[in-house]
């Protein structure tokens, strides 16, 4: 994973001539656990996220970020019959590839992109809920992702929808695995530079 972020920074130095924005944005996600097999069943609830990044370039592009993740996930136990509510709020960081489809500059009125890229996330703040299914200390504090997307620029507004899969287990020392993806939607200002 870190010699494709690496790959990625590279990139971005070679584009000596590029065009910049700057992006601040909001927007929603919803936040699934994949294959868990452990007995439990995973309900996803719609969170809230903000942040900003940036894009660098004119057809292909950089554009690294970061974002603060607030998710949510009801979880029922079929062994012990128990259900309890999970959040956590994140902080993530990634850094995608992608091409402008329609519109080669980042200051043409419209744009539609696509990206992809890797990102990790890191806990900030996690409430288990009343009755805890799991302890703290199970639940990990960084987590990698791989995200796909497709984005929209119309003048100095964008819109982009995306798709994280989760790359590794958020559990640490329970039985079973639990992938963290996540759907997100953003809304944000282009300010070009």
């Amino acid at each position: 994973m870190r010699t494709i972020l690496i790959s990625f920074l590279v990139l971005g130095t070679t584009l000596v001539h590029a065009q910049f924005s700057l992006r601040p944005q909001m927007g929603f996600n919803t936040a699934n656990f994949r294959s868990a097999d452990r007995g439990d069943y995973f309900e996803e609830r719609v969170g809230f996220q903000f942040g900003v990044d940036a894009q660098i370039g004119r057809s292909f592009y950089l554009q690294p970020g970061i974002f603060w993740e607030s998710s949510e996930n009801e979880i029922y136990q079929e062994i012990d019959q128990r259900e309890n509510t999970v959040s956590v709020e994140r902080i993530r960081i990634p850094v995608m590839l992608g091409y402008k489809l329609a519109g080669n500059h980042t200051s043409g009125w419209l744009n539609a992109r696509v990206f992809t890229g890797p990102n990790v996330s890191f806990n900030v703040s996690k409430d288990l809920g009343d009755d805890p299914l799991f302890d703290d200390d199970d639940y990990r504090n960084s987590t990698w992702g791989w995200n796909v997307g497709f984005g929209l620029d119309l003048a100095f507004l964008f819109v982009d929808a995306g798709y994280q899969f989760g790359l590794d287990n958020v559990f640490d020392g329970i039985d079973g695995t639990a992938n963290n993806d996540l759907f997100y939607g953003n809304v944000g200002l282009r300010i070009g530079f």
